[in-house]
């Protein structure tokens, strides 16, 4: 009896250590791949802080970054960022670009078990484009033009399928501000339209075109940039507008894109004095001003969170821009804005010298100080976290970076991005966007070979005109012996300019709108005075409009007015047979095609065109109501009546479950639970975790 007394427990002893060594290696196995409960419950303060940072690497001592140096290595090898943004001065070529994003992501793989970075950018499109030899596309407003949500839809696609060839995987866009405000001095033509549920509408399909090529988005400027007066890159914008009112028009885009699947949205540095009560005194001048929403813990926890049931990932607008750094310190900021509910920060400390490299190095350290002293709360940190973790386990990237082969990822990349294929769909959508809303006496389409001159006012266009001039000419629109040209009118004589005109059939002037200021600048000035003259020699005058829409007001006196919606030009010729080309812009040539294109189709006004008083500023009347828009006409009396049967997109745009609000309550959920508060829960995270440090420990040895 004794011995089988003592042997029982000596066999459950050595089947328990058996288990245990099974459990040991089969959890040791998982710790290799944690799972996001395990990465959050293994790191110190300051790694989760650093998870919730995204810096720039856009200059380095003055010149543009192309590629890393050690002192940039060095700190993506130590701390693991949320990510990195990139622009315009990172993307010199694709080839170089994607090079660039192998050597973050392999510096930031330095540490085992490191989910990889989100490679942002902000390629929204038309002017707001960084990558070099990118397809820009039209821009937002031109797409809201052309009133076929399913152009934004390929739009965004197109863009998508880019910058997934390059290596991003985040695209800080679409644009979702409504732009009531025709003095807005940022906006602009980067949005839809003056329209709520027109840019909902648009906006909601350009993001499911990313969403298909796999790209994150990120609504932004929320609660809404549309209605400022200010630039808050260099001020600090303020919106009287209730809460009422914002339900009403801002928020309106925000919620559809919610429901159809936002992923990450980001902050406006605006002042909301209706709502936000809270202030804070300028170190600038020593004023107390409300907060901006971003540092806003009513707009992000309360209307965000709360009532728009938005748990995707915040990301705060750059903390460089003036409306935040002229007036708050910068650990205040990120204070704030933690405890606000905001999950990234993005690019808090200029990284453009070896200081500004520690003085990151040192924020990480400062910020991760604040949570353990109590200021900032630590439950937002693991909440932001979590969320960051989550969206990175839904696109592949909680694993450790795997690795490229380079060389093949570059020439995969060449054969896309710019691609002729997508130029060609950028071409047709652009000619769909331009708006004709003046054609007296039928003067367009031109169909003579008279001498005809294009005025364009800025360096820039020249080019684009040229451009169009060769499209003309190899698509037999017009001679190719016919006497056309392209003048630029910048920093010439008003006697320059005529001389240039005279004796011109036809004169197209290409006018930029930039500011509510710039319609009583020397460029509309001049051509005043030029449409007389043209006049008075029997020519007739066609003015584009090719930024902002609002200056057809200012040129009534031209015989043809169209609009194209960006000034974006050219630094070299499109020739796809020599490789890759520069991007440019392709509404100018659009516009300036349409001029001579008996078959052209025109788009309608996303926005309301106000009057001019007699000092060219806006007035509460409309000249041009949202919608219209003329055709030309065309002799159809030997056509048959056929209906017109409209395209369809490349992929179906279907619907996405709506998201239901979260009111109030414990707003840190993942995947459906309330893992802080489940006791099952806590224990499995926290014997995951145990496992998972050991085996981190021994990874580390």
């Amino acid at each position: 009896m004794k011995k089988t007394i003592i042997r029982r427990p000596l066999g459950i002893l050595l089947s328990l250590l058996m288990l245990l060594s099974v459990f040991a290696a089969v959890s040791v196995a998982a710790a290799s791949n944690p799972s996001k409960e395990a990465m959050l419950a293994s790191m110190t303060t300051e790694e989760k802080i650093a998870q919730m940072v995204m810096p720039t690497f856009r200059y380095y001592k003055g010149a543009a970054v192309t590629a890393l140096n050690q002192k940039m290595k060095a700190i993506l090898q130590k701390r693991g960022f949320a990510g990195v943004i990139l622009f315009a001065q990172n993307n010199a070529s694709t080839a170089q670009a994607v090079q660039l994003i192998d050597e973050l992501q392999t510096a930031n793989a330095a540490k085992a078990n490191r989910p990889q970075l989100l490679i942002s950018v902000d390629q929204e499109g038309a002017g707001v484009s960084r990558l070099a030899s990118g397809t820009a596309g039209p821009g937002n407003m031109a797409l809201g033009a052309t009133g076929d949500n399913r152009n934004a839809y390929d739009m965004g696609k197109i863009i998508g399928q880019e910058l997934h060839a390059v290596g991003y995987n985040v695209n800080f866009a679409p644009v979702v501000d409504v732009n009531s405000n025709p003095a807005n001095p940022v906006i602009g033509v980067r949005s839809f339209s003056d329209d709520a549920a027109t840019v909902a509408d648009f906006a909601s399909n350009f993001m499911k075109g990313l969403h298909s090529q796999s790209i994150i988005t990120a609504l932004k400027h929320f609660p809404g940039h549309g209605d400022a007066a200010t630039d808050s890159h260099t001020g600090l914008p303020r919106i009287e507008k209730t809460y009422a009112e914002l339900q009403a028009n801002e928020l309106v885009p925000f919620t559809r894109c919610i429901e159809d699947g936002a992923e990450m949205i980001m902050t406006a540095h605006i002042q909301y004095p209706l709502i936000e009560k809270a202030t804070y005194v300028s170190k600038k001048d020593g004023r107390r001003i409300e907060l901006p929403a971003t540092l806003s813990k009513t707009i992000i926890t309360d209307v965000l969170r709360g009532d728009l049931g938005f748990d995707g990932v915040v990301v705060t607008d750059s903390m460089g821009m003036a409306a935040v750094a002229d007036h708050f310190a910068v650990l205040d900021t990120a204070k704030l804005a933690i405890n606000a509910g905001v999950d990234m920060i993005l690019m808090p400390v200029d990284t453009g010298t070896t200081a500004g490299i520690d003085k990151l190095d040192q924020y990480i350290t400062d910020v991760a100080a604040l949570a353990d002293a109590g200021e900032i709360s630590m439950e937002n940190v693991d909440c932001a976290v979590m969320r960051i973790l989550t969206l990175k386990e839904k696109k592949g990237l909680l694993a450790s970076y795997p690795g490229v082969n380079l060389a093949a990822k570059q020439a995969n990349a060449a054969g896309i991005v710019g691609s002729e294929e997508n130029h060609r769909k950028e071409w047709a959508i652009a000619r769909r966007a331009v708006t004709l809303v003046k054609n007296d006496i039928d003067v367009l389409p031109i169909k003579t070979a008279e001498k005809t001159v294009i005025l364009v006012s800025k360096s820039n266009a020249v080019m684009s005109g040229e451009y169009a001039i060769e499209l003309l000419k190899q698509d037999g629109r017009i001679p190719q012996n016919m006497d056309i040209s392209v003048f630029l009118t910048e920093g010439k004589s008003l006697s320059e300019i005529k001389t240039a005109v005279r004796g011109a059939a036809y004169v197209i002037a290409v006018t930029a709108q930039y500011s509510e200021a710039d319609l009583s600048a020397d460029q509309y000035k001049n051509l005043d005075s030029v449409v007389n003259d043209v006049r008075k020699n029997g020519g007739k005058l066609v003015f584009i409009s090719s930024n902002l829409p609002y200056d057809v007001a200012r040129v009534q006196e031209g015989d043809a007015i169209l609009l194209a919606y960006s000034p974006k030009g050219m630094t070299a010729k499109p020739d796809f047979s020599a490789g890759a080309v520069a991007t440019y812009g392709v509404n100018i040539p659009a516009a300036i095609y349409s001029v001579f294109d008996v078959d052209a189709a025109f788009g309608t006004l996303p926005v309301n065109i106000p009057k001019l008083n007699g000092n060219n500023k806006y007035t509460s009347d409309y000249l041009y109501e949202r919608g219209f828009g003329l055709q030309y006409k065309k002799d159809t009396s030997d056509e048959p009546d056929t209906p017109d049967t409209p395209d369809t997109p490349d992929t179906p745009v279907t619907p996405v479950t709506p998201v239901t609000p979260v009111p109030g309550g414990n707003l840190c959920k993942w995947d459906g639970e309330d893992h802080g508060t489940s006791f099952w829960g806590k224990l499995i995270t926290t014997l995951h975790s145990i496992l998972y440090f050991f085996a981190h420990l021994l990874g580390r040895r």
